[in-house]
């Protein structure tokens, strides 16, 4: 299976690519970007957590689609996390020179609530991310994504703490701008405050395509249809998201309509993408400190385009800017199909490589 999935792709790299990819989705950029690609493994998630892919299959697939960067989940994929044995640092290194990639950005996690039984104090915290800059730094990692909680909170004074760590070893903090939160706005105020006042250059931003949704995922609307979620409300929900009403109006209207428990459920997970006020332009002020970018999508269409993110209007945005590092394809679509079709990750990021390739001048 995996054989056919690479020689189909080296058949597409071999082809003109506007045979595969409609400009009317993703457009040629006029000049070819110094923007790289990579894929995040967590792209995988499935097959990994099923066992049908172990962490060398999935680098060696991202390597197949012509993909340089590797992007991990430290406690997912590093044994013995935070201190793996050097035989498996060895291994991570023979597997980069293999297959020709190399290390993006470590995604971890700052447990501030303990898994659950009680809150991580600042000490705990801080002494948590050091030791994963210290991870990354063995592994050849430049930058490092830690979660701190609910997504549109930030830990200004956690990363602060951190900071001289992060000089030490050369690695950024990059905490996430992940959906719903809005370009605008204390998140990120509070980070670009914290950066003039220490002036430090090694704290910045992990920019997720999910803050530009323009409607919610085909894919997770259909799911909770067949949860049991009204179709009116679904209809209601997918129309109002595209307007741009509020989450709270959208769950309140949700309510009037006689919602069950599903379509409850359903309007507060619709909560978690975009905001729609969110523009690409926004991005120019914090272009500087972007240090990687999660090329988010839910689903890839036959003919190469992301239904819910406008790539064709963030891409060029980035290449003004000027930004240089990596876009590394993380496919979140899966757990919104599972239960109905044999999930095929290779194909969707391959899909989406093929659409960044075109829209970055490469094809």
């Amino acid at each position: 299976m995996k054989t056919r999935r690479r020689d189909f792709w080296q058949s597409v790299v071999d082809i003109d690519a506007p045979a595969y990819v409609p400009t009317s989705c993703a457009a040629a950029s006029a000049v070819k970007s110094k923007i790289k690609r990579g894929v995040s493994l967590y792209s995988y998630q499935e097959e990994y957590y099923t066992h049908a892919m172990t962490t060398e299959d999935c680098i060696a697939d991202v390597a197949a689609m012509g993909a340089v960067g590797i992007e991990i989940i430290a406690e997912e994929m590093v044994p013995n996390y935070p201190t793996p044995p050097e035989s498996w640092v060895k291994h991570w290194f023979r597997l980069m020179k293999k297959y020709h990639t190399q290390p993006t950005c470590l995604d971890t996690m700052v447990d501030v609530n303990c898994g659950g039984h009680r809150k991580m104090s600042l000490k705990e915290s801080v002494d948590t991310l050091v030791a994963q800059l210290k991870l990354a730094k063995k592994l050849g990692f430049k930058a490092v994504r830690p979660t701190t909680g609910p997504v549109e909170d930030s830990a200004p004074e956690m990363v602060e703490r951190a900071i001289p760590y992060a000089e030490k070893y050369d690695v950024k903090i990059a905490p996430e701008i992940h959906a719903p939160i809005p370009l605008k706005g204390k998140y990120i105020d509070s980070y670009l405050e914290l950066i003039a006042k220490t002036g430090t250059r090694h704290v910045g931003f992990t920019l997720d395509m999910g803050v530009f949704c323009k409607r919610l995922p085909r894919v997770m609307l259909d799911m909770f249809r067949r949860r049991g979620a009204q179709d009116a409300i679904v209809r209601y929900m997918d129309a109002a998201f595209q307007k741009g009403v509020s989450a709270e109006e959208r769950i309140a209207e949700t309510m009037r309509m006689g919602g069950n428990e599903t379509d409850r459920l359903f309007s507060f997970f619709a909560w978690g993408y975009g905001p729609l006020e969110n523009s690409p332009k926004d991005l120019l002020r914090i272009m500087p400190y972007i240090y990687n970018i999660h090329g988010k999508f839910y689903e890839m269409t036959e003919d190469y385009c992301e239904y819910s993110i406008p790539y064709d209007e963030i891409i060029p945005v980035l290449i003004e800017g000027g930004y240089d590092g990596f876009i590394d394809s993380e496919y979140e679509g899966q757990r919104h199909t599972q239960d109905v079709i044999e999930t095929d990750s290779s194909e969707q990021i391959r899909r989406h490589q093929v659409m960044l390739r075109r829209l970055l001048g490469e094809i």
